[in-house]
C-alpha cells in the first residue's frame, strides 16, 4: 500500500487530493485499487499518513481459523468436538454492523452510559429505554430517518440484537414513547411546558463540557452563536394548538412550511454548549440577550469573546452586551462604511494572506475592520452574471414568441402572447434574478394593448453592470470592541464562524434535522435533542479524525466502516444439530489502517449457537 496524489486545477492553484491505494493483479495485468480516499493533505499529514502504512505493512497479521469435515476427523475426541457436514455450509443474513459499532463507540468514549443511568430505567415490563435511546441516537447517526422507517427497515437491517440486546427489537410505539423520557424527569411531565425548570438538556451539555474538555483540550474562551430554522411536514390545521410551530423566515426557503428556530452556541472547536428550540416568527435579533442571560443562570458567565454573523446582533443587543461585560466580534452591515467614510479611505491596508487584505477604523467605541478578499469578489461577479443570463433566457424565449429571432421565422399562431402572459414570466425571471434583474432595461406595453416588436422590448444596462462590477471589491466589514486586537488576528478569530455553519449543515442534512414530522410539542424538542446527541458523537469523530486521521470527514470514516457487515455462518452438524457463528467480517486493508490510525480494535466475535434443529435457526 501506498499514497497516490490526483492533481486538479482550481481557482487558478493547483490542488493534490490523495488516497491510499494498493497493486491489484487481474490476469497479467497490474492496476491500482483505492482503498482509502483522503483529500488534501498538508506536509505533516502526509508525513503521518506515510509512516502509518509503513507501519501496518509491517504488523499486519492474518488469523486462518480450521474445522473439521465429517469425512475428517481429528486425533482426539473428547466430546466437545462437533463435526460438520461441509456440503451444506451456508452464510445468511447479512446485515449493517461496522458503523454501528462505531457510533457505540463514540457513546462510551463519551461515557454516556454514566449520564443516562441513572436519569432512565428499565421500565416495570422490562423495556430497556437507555438501549432504545442509544439506538434512535446512533440511527440518526449512521441512516437517519422517521421512527417508522427505524422501526421497519434499520433495526432488521442491523445487528441490532449483538450491539443493543433483544430489548431493541420492539414496537413502533415504544420508540415514540422513549422519545417522551428523553428531555424532562418524569414529575416535570406533570407541569404545563412554561413552568418546567428541570431539563436533561442542560445537564448533558453541561456534562459533555468537562467530557470535552478532558478528551481533546477544549475551552469556552471563544464562543460562537447563530441560528437556523428546520420546518415541518404535516398538516397546519394540527398545529395551531402548538407553541413552535410558526411561519417565519425561513433559511430552507420553505417559506410555506410552519417552522421552528434554533439558536446554537458552539466552540471554535465545533462542541455544541447550548441550543434552545424557539417559536418559528422570531426574530434573530431578539434572541441574543435572553440566550446569554440564560447561559449564565444556568452555568455562570461563558465566553470571553462572542463571534456572531452579521444579521443577529441589534444596535441595543450590542450596548447590553457592552454594558454587562462581553467581548464580540460580529459583522456590521455596509451602511457603516458610509459612517465611517474617510477614516477608512485614510487606513492603509495590510495583507493577511495572499488574496486578503483588512484595514481598520475606530467609531463610538468599537474597531471596525474593513477586508478585501479576490476570491469573493470573484464569486460575487459570476453569481451575478449567471442570474443576469438565466434572465436573458427566459427574455429569449419572450422575443421568440413575438417573432424577434436571428435563427428562424415564427408563425402567426406561435407568436400570439397576451399581456398578462408576459407579465407572470417577467415576474418569475425577476425573483430568480434578484437584484440582478435591476440591470435589465425592460419596456412592457400598456393596459389593453398587444404584445408587440415596439410594445415589448428589452437591453442591458451596462452603465449599471459597470458601477456593480465597480463595487464588487469582495469586501466585508467586521465589528468588534477589542480595541487592543490586530486586525489579523480579529479577521482569523472571525473564520472560526465557519465552524457553526458547518454544524447547521452537517445536522441538516446528514442528521437528519429537517425536515420534522412530529406534531406534538413535545416530540418535536425530543426529535432535536436527539439529533444534537448525534451531532456530539459526530463531533467526537471529527476531533479524533482531526488528530489522528487528518484530511478525512466523520461522514467518509462511517462510510468505511460501513464495508463491515456481519453475516451468519450456519453448519449443520452430523448429529442433526445446527451450529450458527454470528461474525463479523474481516475489514479490508484500507479500513484495518483507518482503524489502527483512529486507535480503535474490533471486538472479539460473538460466541456461536446451537439449535437442535434447523427449523430453530
Amino acid at each position: 500500500m501506498f499514497l497516490r496524489a490526483t492533481k486538479r486545477k482550481k481557482d487558478g492553484k493547483i490542488h493534490h487530493y490523495w488516497s491510499v491505494v494498493e497493486n491489484v493483479r487481474v490476469g497479467r495485468r497490474v492496476f491500482q485499487r483505492r482503498a482509502l480516499y483522503l483529500g488534501e493533505l498538508n506536509d505533516s499529514q502526509h508525513a503521518e499518513w506515510q509512516r502509518a502504512i509503513e507501519a501496518i505493512d509491517e504488523n499486519g497479521r492474518i488469523t486462518q481459523l480450521k474445522l473439521f469435515p465429517e469425512e475428517r476427523a481429528p486425533a482426539s475426541d473428547d466430546g466437545s468436538i462437533v463435526r460438520i457436514q461441509m456440503n451444506r455450509l451456508s452464510v445468511r443474513n447479512m446485515r449493517n454492523w461496522g458503523e454501528v459499532w462505531l457510533g457505540l463507540q463514540l457513546w462510551d468514549m463519551l461515557e454516556l452510559d454514566d449520564f443516562w443511568s441513572s436519569r432512565i430505567d428499565k421500565s416495570r415490563k422490562g423495556t430497556d429505554w437507555l438501549a432504545l435511546l442509544k439506538a434512535i441516537v446512533i440511527y440518526r447517526l449512521t441512516a437517519p430517518g422517521s421512527e417508522l422507517q427505524m422501526h421497519e427497515r434499520w433495526l432488521k437491517d442491523c445487528a441490532a440484537e449483538e450491539l443493543f440486546g433483544p430489548g431493541v427489537l420492539t414496537g413502533r410505539s415504544t420508540l415514540y414513547n422513549c422519545l417522551d423520557k428523553v428531555l424532562f424527569p418524569h414529575e416535570e411531565w406533570k407541569k404545563p411546558r412554561n413552568e418546567r425548570t428541570l431539563s436533561f438538556k442542560d445537564d448533558l451539555f453541561f456534562y459533555l463540557r468537562d467530557r470535552w474538555a478532558g478528551l481533546f483540550g477544549s475551552t469556552c474562551d471563544v464562543v460562537l452563536f447563530d441560528l437556523t430554522s428546520t420546518y415541518f411536514e404535516v398538516d397546519g390545521i394540527k398545529a395551531l394548538e402548538s407553541d413552535l410551530q410558526r411561519h417565519g423566515y425561513s433559511r430552507d426557503k420553505r417559506g410555506d412550511c410552519l417552522q421552528v428556530v434554533i439558536a446554537l452556541v458552539l466552540t471554535p472547536d465545533g462542541f455544541p454548549l447550548s441550543y434552545e428550540v424557539l417559536p418559528g416568527n422570531t426574530n434573530d435579533r431578539n434572541t441574543q440577550m435572553p440566550f446569554i442571560e440564560k447561559l449564565e443562570k444556568k452555568y455562570g458567565k461563558i465566553g470571553n469573546l462572542w463571534l456572531m454573523d452579521r444579521g443577529v446582533p441589534s444596535e441595543e443587543t450590542l450596548q447590553a452586551m457592552r454594558e454587562g461585560g462581553y467581548r464580540y466580534l460580529v459583522g456590521a452591515p455596509r451602511g457603516h462604511l458610509k459612517i465611517l467614510g474617510k477614516k477608512l479611505e485614510e487606513a492603509k491596508w495590510e495583507e493577511v494572506q495572499q488574496g486578503i487584505e483588512v484595514k481598520t477604523a475606530q467609531a463610538d467605541g468599537d474597531t471596525f475592520v474593513l477586508t478585501r478578499s479576490n476570491a469573493r469578489s470573484l464569486k460575487e461577479t459570476s453569481m451575478r452574471v449567471k442570474k443576469i443570463r438565466g434572465a436573458m433566457k427566459t427574455l429569449f424565449a419572450l422575443d421568440k414568441r413575438i417573432g424577434r429571432s436571428k435563427w428562424r421565422t415564427i408563425e402567426a399562431s406561435e407568436r400570439k402572447l397576451t399581456r398578462d402572459e408576459l407579465i407572470r414570466r417577467l415576474a418569475v425571471a425577476e425573483s430568480k434574478a434578484g437584484q440582478a434583474w435591476k440591470m435589465i432595461s425592460v419596456s412592457i406595453p400598456g393596459e389593453g394593448e398587444d404584445v408587440t416588436l415596439d410594445s415589448f422590448t428589452w437591453h442591458l444596462d451596462w452603465a449599471k453592470i459597470r458601477e456593480a462590477r465597480r463595487n464588487d471589491e469582495g469586501t466585508y466589514l467586521l465589528r468588534t470592541n477589542l480595541t487592543d486586537c490586530d486586525p489579523k488576528t480579529l479577521w482569523k478569530k472571525y473564520m472560526i464562524q465557519g465552524e457553526i455553519e458547518y454544524a447547521f449543515r452537517e445536522m441538516k442534512h446528514d442528521l437528519g434535522l429537517r425536515p420534522v414530522y412530529h406534531q406534538l410539542d413535545d416530540r418535536i424538542e425530543a426529535h432535536i435533542f436527539t439529533s444534537f446527541m448525534a451531532f456530539c458523537l459526530l463531533t467526537t469523530l471529527r476531533a479524533m479524525a482531526r488528530e489522528h486521521a487528518p484530511g478525512l470527514t466523520p461522514r467518509q470514516i462511517i462510510t468505511n466502516l460501513k464495508t463491515i457487515k456481519m453475516v451468519d455462518v450456519v453448519m449443520p452438524t452430523t448429529d442433526g444439530r445446527v451450529v450458527t457463528l454470528p461474525r463479523s467480517v474481516e475489514p479490508k486493508e484500507g479500513v484495518a489502517l483507518l482503524l489502527n490510525r483512529l486507535g480503535l480494535t474490533l471486538p472479539d466475535q460473538p460466541p456461536p449457537k446451537i439449535s437442535e434443529s434447523p427449523s430453530a435457526t
